[in-house]
């Protein structure tokens, strides 16, 4: 899909969105549990594209409840608040679906991507489910970082590890490890994560403010956590397309954005590589 762009913005840009924006909605959970569990804090601190005051280690952060301004580039426990930049097609697209949520101020439902986990019950059931071979696979995978938030980590790069997005009752999920180092959390179905645990959690429509000025959507929550945004805290000068972070939006998540279409029995998980084969081979072909 290349209608639109990822990027962050500025410390000035993002204080002046996190004002006019997400301040106004105080009640609303502004970190996703995704991003609790790869590695954001909950006060929801989040990259800048600024390098702070001139040092090119060290990257401007911000958030809803933190007073810290600055983290170095290569930690892992920051947040990502992405910024869509849409061609003028897609935007003017996106205009007539917009909703007013208060005076003035648009939100605007597109695309998905994994956010909270899903209730007791249904992690239960769900991994019962699993363990049964009864959940579809769609074909599509998210891609985080395996790597801990650990200082000592610091200097090690970038580990691709894919999570497959199951089906089950028309709804999508991921299946994804706990991997913040540092403290627990409280999710939002109200459990504490334990670190190295596995839950469910539901792939969900990604909802933006609409900044009709600049023609661009931000997004109402941190969505992920654990990248970080150079590797070995490489130099930075202002330069985000030039960035580990760019870089991951346009290899990772700008695809695993885009919806899957959930498919049928040929999809089946299972771990052997043999009876998967078999079922392809006599129910996956259209007849």
């Amino acid at each position: 899909m290349d209608d639109f762009e990822l990027t962050i913005l500025t410390f000035n840009e993002m204080k002046r969105a996190l004002f006019k924006y997400i301040s106004k909605l105080e009640k609303n959970p502004f970190v996703t549990d995704l991003a609790l569990l790869r590695g954001a804090d909950e006060k929801g601190t989040f990259w800048t594209s600024s390098s702070f005051l001139g040092f090119s280690d060290l990257i401007g952060i911000l958030g809803k409840n933190t007073e810290k301004d600055h983290e170095r580039s290569s930690v892992r426990d920051v947040g990502i608040l992405p910024v869509l930049v849409p061609s003028s097609t897609l935007w003017n697209q996106l205009l007539k679906q917009k909703i007013e949520i208060l005076s003035g101020l648009y939100q605007v439902s597109f695309l998905e991507y994994p956010q909270d986990v899903v209730g007791e019950q249904e992690q239960v059931l769900l991994k019962e489910k699993l363990a049964s071979n009864k959940l579809f696979t769609t074909g599509k995978v998210y891609t985080f970082d395996a790597i801990t938030s650990e200082i000592k980590n610091l200097n090690i790069p970038f580990c691709e590890q894919a999570y497959k997005e199951y089906s089950y009752n028309n709804q999508k999920y991921i299946y994804v490890d706990t991997n913040h180092y540092y403290n627990s959390a409280y999710l939002s179905n109200g459990h504490k994560t334990i670190i190295g645990e596995n839950l469910f959690v539901k792939v969900e429509p990604v909802v933006w403010w609409m900044d009709l000025k600049k023609e661009r959507l931000i997004s109402s929550k941190v969505l992920l956590g654990g990248i970080q945004f150079q590797l070995y805290d490489e130099p930075y000068f202002d330069d985000f397309d030039n960035t580990f972070m760019k870089q991951y939006f346009d290899t990772y998540m700008k695809k695993e954005l885009i919806p899957s279409v959930i498919k049928e029995k040929s999809e089946v998980f299972d771990s052997s590589e043999t009876l998967k084969r078999l079922i392809y081979k006599n129910y996956g072909k259209k007849r």
